[in-house]
């Protein structure tokens, strides 16, 4: 059985992005073996001061880690193993002010890491670790950015970024208005459903 690890940052009460993380929980189980990671109960350590140098430091060559630097690298490393450990990835969260949030992010700088999920040689430039993976992100707005004219959100195209870096292939599933468009909410989310039914089929046919 394939092994998927579904993360989600749904803090609000009410969440529409819960409630598609949700689904996809209900229609994956028995189908694949997931392990849950709720990233506003267990946020990421920030790139702060002590912890990004050492990531730096990683990212050069350097190995020979002390006891008190593993134990500042200790979340991140979790991190890191949790993705390397599984087939599949789902991540789920909403756009505040037209990106994602600032614990979403933090976890996606946590997991791109040379030697790791990436690595770089000047001969072939950047190589992607990740290929026998692949991705899903469920991303909900209040504003409907699919008719929006000038104005953009850059959450979707940076989590995309970040899974390509990394040799994993991506897709999304995205409920856009459910604030802007009350009217049509209900009918938002059961396309969004939908398309969860439709890729779980795709993803896990003989389960």
């Amino acid at each position: 059985m394939t092994k998927t690890l579904v993360i989600n940052y749904t803090p609000r009460k009410g969440s529409y992005t819960k409630i598609l993380f949700d689904e996809f929980v209900k229609l994956a189980k028995g189908k694949t073996e997931m392990k849950h990671l709720n990233l506003a109960e267990t946020p990421p350590d920030l790139l702060l001061e002590k912890n990004l140098n050492l990531i730096m430091e990683w990212n050069i060559g350097k190995r020979d880690f002390s006891e008190e630097e593993l134990s500042i690298l200790s979340n991140h490393n979790k991190l890191i193993d949790e993705v390397l450990e599984v087939d599949n990835i789902v991540l789920a969260f909403p756009i505040y002010n037209f990106t994602m949030p600032a614990t979403v992010k933090a976890w996606i700088d946590a997991i791109v890491v040379s030697d790791k999920t990436f690595s770089f040689s000047p001969e072939t430039g950047f190589t992607g670790l990740c290929n026998n993976k692949k991705a899903l992100s469920l991303v909900v707005s209040g504003f409907d950015y699919n008719n929006s004219g000038d104005i953009k959100e850059y959450a979707t195209s940076t989590i995309k970024q970040n899974f390509d870096f990394m040799g994993i292939s991506s897709e999304q599933i995205s409920a856009f208005g459910v604030d802007q468009n009350r009217d049509q909410l209900n009918s938002t989310l059961e396309n969004a459903k939908l398309e969860i039914k439709n890729l779980i089929d795709r993803w896990f046919p003989s389960a």
